[in-house]
C-alpha cells in the first residue's frame, strides 16, 4: 500500500511539474524528431544521388522535405496565433465581468428606487 501511495505521489508531482512546461516539452520532442528526420533523409538522399547520376528524383526528396517543413512551421504560427486570440478573448472576458461586477455593486450601494418601470420595456409591450 505504501509502494502504491509512494507511486501515486511520484506520478503527481511529474504530472504538475510537467503540466506547465507541456507545449515546451511536445516543442522540443517535436524538432528533435525533425532534426533527426531530415538528417535520415539528408543520407538517404546522398546515397541514392551517388547511385542514380543524372536522374531528377532527387527533386522529390527536397519537395516533400519542403512541403513537410512548410507544414510544421504553419501549424506551429496557427498554434501560437491561437493561442493570442484565447489569451485575448479570455482577457476581455476577464474585463467585461469585472466591469460588470462593479456595475451590480455601484447599483446595489446606490439604493435608488425607480417610480416607474416604463423604461425596461419596449414600445408595443407598453401599449398592449
Amino acid at each position: 500500500m505504501i509502494k502504491w501511495l509512494s507511486k501515486q505521489f511520484i506520478w503527481g508531482q511529474i504530472y504538475h511539474w510537467a503540466k506547465d512546461r507541456l507545449s515546451g516539452i511536445l516543442f522540443t520532442a517535436i524538432i528533435l524528431f525533425l532534426i533527426i528526420y531530415f538528417h535520415n533523409e539528408y543520407l538517404k538522399y546522398i546515397e541514392f544521388k551517388e547511385k542514380n547520376t543524372g536522374n531528377y528524383i532527387g527533386i522529390s526528396f527536397l519537395i516533400k522535405n519542403t512541403l513537410i517543413l512548410i507544414v510544421t512551421f504553419s501549424y506551429f504560427y496557427f498554434y501560437k496565433f491561437l493561442n493570442k486570440a484565447k489569451d485575448l478573448i479570455t482577457k476581455k472576458e476577464e474585463k467585461l465581468e469585472q466591469t460588470n461586477n462593479n456595475n451590480i455593486i455601484k447599483t446595489a450601494d446606490s439604493n435608488e428606487m425607480v417610480d416607474n418601470l416604463d423604461r425596461f420595456l419596449e414600445d408595443d409591450e407598453i401599449n398592449r
